[in-house]
């Protein structure tokens, strides 16, 4: 199985199983991620850029268009892809349940962020401040280049922007801040995946046609009983 990205989560390594899969790992598939995982099913969503979160206790097959899930079921492989987006890993050690969630700049804007802590809230009356959060790679600020920001993210302070540049990261960790989620609760994987595209899938850094095809990088993670 690929290691364990994050060092935030290593004091629950025995309660939670945490792996990234990127370019290394060759084309695997829901099924392969499941084994991977030692998981009994696999919940891959079919992720639209949105702002929908959603809570799963069985397996999903794609056929559940949202861009964030939640559960607090055992041996379930839960699982979010990207290819330049960051992706969450959202663990509440009290209740014993985790999220991952897909937040491209289009989801930034629909809001998915909140709406995934805000179903930790009506489900299951997490508070923000209660959770660790992990950050896959994705686009650091110089490879997240858009036609005019001010127009292409409306609502999104400007002091975000250096030119046609967007600190994405930095958009999404004020959102973080915001809702209460702690910052020593709170760990960023540095590796920009365009910069570095030998290992990451990158659709900005070149591999646009194998993304298409469905070549993602891939956070997945089992709660163990």
């Amino acid at each position: 199985m690929p290691s364990q990205p994050f060092h935030i989560f290593d004091q629950f390594a025995s309660r939670l199983d945490v792996a990234f899969f990127d370019k290394k790992d060759g084309a695997f598939t829901d099924d392969s991620v499941r084994e991977a995982m030692g998981a009994n099913d696999v919940a891959a969503l079919h992720q639209v850029h949105g702002g929908t979160a959603v809570t799963t206790r069985r397996g999903i097959r794609r056929d559940v268009q949202a861009d964030a899930a939640a559960t607090d079921a055992p041996h379930l492989a839960l699982t979010i892809r990207a290819a330049d987006c960051q992706i969450f890993l959202i663990y509440a050690p009290e209740q014993h349940l985790v999220a991952l969630a897909h937040a491209g700049w289009k989801g930034l804007l629909a809001g998915i962020l909140p709406a995934t802590f805000g179903l930790l809230r009506e489900e299951w009356g997490i508070r923000p401040e209660e959770t660790y959060v992990g950050a896959g790679p994705s686009l650091c600020r110089a490879c997240a280049q858009f036609t005019d920001p001010s127009r292409e993210l409306p609502g999104i302070d400007p002091r975000f922007f250096e030119g046609r540049n967007v600190d994405l990261r930095a958009i999404a960790e004020d959102r973080l801040w915001t809702l209460g989620v702690r910052r020593e609760h709170f760990e960023r994987q540095p590796q920009c995946t365009a910069c570095d595209s030998e290992t990451y899938w990158t659709y900005r850094g070149g591999d646009r046609d194998a993304v298409a095809k469905g070549s993602t990088n891939l956070l997945a993670c089992t709660l163990r009983p």
